[in-house]
């Protein structure tokens, strides 16, 4: 077979025909890292049982690595297409309030906390998720002038914290405190003297918020969108993995 007949994939002549073989495909080192991240993608969608089973693997790993400042976001992924079974496999024995204590508040961690919180309904997302997120947000904005300053928030990030009281809960309800807590470090902040109209409007509104859900005449849909607290079915939703056997029950059934 000649030089030229390799290079285009030919076969050396049998019999006087000629087989065609296509070119081998080489795959490179970026072609290779693409199929990696699209594969990862497609089971953290948790939208299959193989693919939450995969998440939650996926999530025990990283929680067996630990927590730290190069590995964060692959922790923030995890919450984005939640289940509760992948993200308690993320935490693991931990406490999910605690879990970001490790890393230092940033802009990305809290334009990810609101984009989640936004995209999330009422009812529609596990505690233990919001508990995690709720815990973030609690430390960035304990002080609230910092807070503004990594993530200067704006009124609809204010609803995406807000919309998540339950006043069918009481107050003494884990996730109703972490809310109520936040809103009012918020609404502690102000500027001076005026100079800052959105800082001032964000304080106004998260006591607004509060003043609701204290008070037993009013509703939420008062002092926020009726279509942001319509509330969602969790287990309605909620894609599990596939129930498991212990391996005598199914060596038994092998047999």
């Amino acid at each position: 077979m000649s030089k030229q007949q390799r290079q285009n994939g030919h076969a050396a002549p049998q019999g006087g025909s000629m087989l065609q073989f296509p070119m081998l495909e080489f795959w490179n080192e970026e072609d290779l890292f693409t199929l990696q991240v699209k594969a990862v993608s497609r089971f953290m969608a948790c939208d299959t049982p193989q693919a939450v089973e995969a998440s939650v693997e996926f999530a025990r790993y990283l929680n067996a690595q630990g927590l730290d400042s190069d590995n964060y976001p692959l922790f923030l992924e995890i919450l984005r297409n939640e289940n509760m079974h992948v993200t308690k496999a993320l935490i693991g024995d931990g406490k999910a309030f605690d879990l970001f204590t490790r890393v230092q508040p940033n802009p990305y961690i809290m334009r990810f906390c609101f984009q989640v919180l936004r995209e999330y309904k009422p009812g529609g997302v596990n505690d233990l998720t919001l508990e995690l997120i709720f815990g973030i947000l609690y430390r960035g904005y304990h002080s609230a002038k910092e807070g503004n300053a990594l993530y200067p928030l704006h009124l609809e990030d204010v609803n995406a914290i807000g919309k998540f009281l339950d006043k069918d809960r009481p107050q003494s309800d884990p996730i109703n405190r972490f809310i109520l807590d936040i809103l009012a470090d918020i609404a502690e902040h102000r500027s001076l003297n005026n100079e800052d109209p959105v800082v001032d409007k964000n304080s106004s509104h998260a006591t607004a918020i509060r003043n609701a859900f204290f008070d037993k005449r009013r509703s939420m849909s008062s002092v926020m969108p009726a279509e942001i607290l319509a509330r969602k079915n969790y287990d309605e939703t909620l894609v599990k993995p596939r129930s498991t056997r212990k391996f005598t029950e199914t060596a038994k059934k092998g047999k």
